[in-house]
């Protein structure tokens, strides 16, 4: 008999004397591990070309450890989903009861928590691939009403990337299924008499589900996700977390911070903003941020203007920026023929946020969805009304979605365009109508409103470079691959719409504007991804604006609103977070991306996550190192930046100072 054999029998030996609800808890935890770890090689399998950051003589050695510690995440998991289990086998077996209705009990509490943990992972595929971050509460803080709930219902169905992942959830749970009933008729409901129900194994095991939740053998601390940040390489960290345990400390830590989010004192923070934007602490308005705003001279009528929010629009899928795949020619061109601002960066990573900020100029806040609560804003809509203008808001899809109808229509803008506006043969998904269509129809009802005699004021929130990706018949794009083909038929319908416009007798009053409503996340060199926050900023107005040229100044897409104001030189209050860019300077850029929030000027990105871990990476140069150690004069600079912008934009909504009374 070889030494393995004997192994293997001290194994069988061991397992026989322990108790029998032991033996199918640990072959319980032991499946469940399994299937988390599957989960895991098919996450690295969709993103194995985020490898090629890593060093090459590293790559294995660290992918490896990424796998290690997700065995430490998965324990803890599986400790949680196991430990009501255990403490009710734990008193049948002391007590002797053998009960068939315990042991059903328990199989039932397994089979639900374990194949709740698989749909988790399911989710967490799709999800990290869009947001680059492993699965939070954030998944569910869109809001929608009425129609926008089956529209949202049919964005996942129609996307072939959302669905592939119930394939594999659905095998393993299958698979866990037929194992774990096994396990329940041939260990649990079988009575030979040959276990033990000592109370020393069961307090055994008890101490080893402790330490398994704990994740660690020391009292020190417990696991915590800012434990597999040990390294420079943003995936590499992310792969080694469980997506179950991000999502429930994600829910926790929502309530906690349900009703408040403390980065610093209210006052403090309020009097920072203060000196970030040049304002006297000795305030003539109700907000502390308000300030008048005047001009020496004016226009001799005032300008039309359209605002176009585009989709996903990061500048990272421009030629402009370095994209090799030549898909907006015609952007590219535009902003030679426009006063282009090159460092321009998104509030965050959702609609919503880029709605809001452009908008109204004000950030969003740590998973809070601004637009959820109807509350009233000075924005752009109100002061232009306030003005003589008409104001009108499209979007392609139905206006209830994030809850668009209620807030936009009780902040003053007097039409809402959406779904049921439009043709039913002209809605081709669950996004409703292609872009080229919802240019078009927006132009006719800008005909209608010039003719009133009065300016307007056009918001266009473009929808067709979002999943499901639908391109029309009749545009034949380059690229097969429907990501690259979408992206050159927005930037062919912006073509369509400039050029329609320019027949129009309104459009040499008119300033246009171009910026994303985000962007998307194409360069994973971090795990804030730039590209999700670069964006193009394009004023075009060839009657209007002076020469084109390009600016390098840092700007936010809080600052578009300011920024509009000036050009067109109306007065008014800007009672908002943003500045006009062609008259002020700001130090940095801040965005909130759902678990991080990030601070950036033109060179270095400081990311602030919810797990604690806090870096600067000087992104002008891709470098993955943390210099927060190197440089803690600028890094306490940016920090105390961002936590004053987002304490006081909170500040300023629940005291309601956010609107001129």
């Amino acid at each position: 008999m070889n030494d393995a054999t004997l192994d293997l029998t001290k194994v069988r030996g061991l397992v026989s004397i322990l108790p029998k609800q032991l033996v199918y808890l640990l072959r319980v935890y032991l499946l469940g591990v399994l299937g988390f770890t599957i989960f895991r090689v098919i996450l690295l399998i969709q993103e194995f070309h985020q490898l090629h950051f890593l060093p090459t003589d590293q790559g294995i050695w660290l992918v490896f450890k990424a796998f290690l510690m997700g065995l430490r995440f998965d324990t803890v998991v599986m400790g949680y989903l196991l430990t009501l289990p255990f403490l009710l086998l734990a008193v049948d077996g002391l007590a002797g009861w053998n009960s068939k209705l315990v042991y059903r009990i328990v199989n039932i509490l397994v089979l639900i928590g374990v194949i709740a943990a698989f749909f988790i992972h399911a989710t967490d595929l799709p999800f990290f691939h869009h947001f680059y971050t492993r699965l939070t509460t954030s998944v569910m803080i869109s809001t929608f009403t009425g129609k926008a709930g089956s529209m949202l219902s049919g964005m996942i169905l129609q996307e072939w990337r959302f669905v592939w992942p119930l394939f594999p959830m659905a095998i393993l749970s299958f698979l866990f299924f037929k194992r774990n009933r096994a396990l329940y008729r041939n260990i649990l409901c079988k009575n030979d008499g040959s276990s033990s129900s000592s109370i020393k194994w069961f307090a055994a095991f008890a101490a080893l589900l402790f330490f398994g939740i704990w994740g660690r053998f020391s009292f020190d601390s417990h696991l915590a996700a800012s434990t597999a940040y040990d390294s420079d390489y943003g995936f590499i960290n992310m792969l080694g977390l469980n997506p179950a345990y991000t999502f429930t400390q994600s829910y926790v830590n929502s309530k906690t911070d349900a009703k408040n989010v403390r980065l610093m004192g209210d006052g403090e923070a309020v009097r920072n903003v203060q000196q970030f934007l040049h304002i006297p602490a000795a305030q003539e308005f109700d907000s502390p941020i308000a300030r008048a705003v005047t001009f020496a001279d004016t226009l001799a009528t005032k300008p039309n203007v359209v605002v176009v929010i585009m989709e996903s629009m990061s500048a990272n899928k421009m030629g402009r920026y370095g994209n090799t795949n030549h898909l907006t020619p015609y952007m590219d061109s535009l902003a030679t023929q426009s006063i282009a601002f090159d460092s321009i960066f998104t509030a965050g990573i959702h609609t919503f946020a880029g709605v809001y900020a452009t908008l109204f100029s004000h950030q969003v806040v740590k998973r809070k969805h601004p637009l959820d609560k109807v509350v009233p804003m000075s924005g752009i809509a109100s002061t232009l009304k306030h003005n003589g203008y008409s104001t009108i808001y499209f979007t392609t899809h139905e206006k209830g979605f994030d809850n668009v109808n209620a807030f936009l229509t009780a902040n003053d803008f007097d039409q809402i365009v959406s779904k049921d506006d439009y043709p039913s043969e002209k809605i081709l998904s669950a996004l409703g109508v292609p872009d080229d269509y919802l240019y078009q129809h927006a132009l006719g009802d800008m005909d209608r409103l010039s003719k009133k005699g009065n300016p307007f004021f056009a918001a266009i929130m473009t929808g067709s470079d979002h999943g499901p990706f639908v391109i029309p018949k009749y545009f034949h794009p380059k690229h097969e691959d429907a990501m690259l083909g979408v992206v050159e038929y927005v930037d062919w319908s912006v073509r369509q719409f400039l050029t329609a416009a320019s027949k129009k007798p309104w459009f040499d009053n008119t300033l246009f504007v171009f910026v994303a409503d985000h962007g998307t996340s194409l360069d994973k060199r971090y795990d804030m991804p730039l590209s999700y926050l670069h964006s193009p900023l394009i004023f075009y107005a060839p009657k209007l604006l002076g020469a084109p040229r390009s600016i390098e100044q840092l700007g936010s897409q809080v600052d578009v609103f300011p920024t509009i104001m000036g050009l067109i030189k109306q007065p008014y209050i800007n009672n908002t977070l943003g500045i006009d860019l062609f008259r002020e300077q700001r130090p940095f850029a801040c965005s909130y991306a759902d678990d991080k929030w990030v601070v950036l000027n033109t060179e270095y990105m400081y990311v602030a996550r919810d797990n604690g871990v806090n870096s600067l990476y000087h992104y002008r140069t891709g470098d993955v190192k943390d210099y927060s150690k190197a440089l803690p004069e600028l890094t306490e600079q940016m920090q105390t930046y961002g936590k004053s912008v987002f304490q006081t934009t909170q500040w300023l909504r629940h005291n309601g100072k956010q609107v001129m009374q």
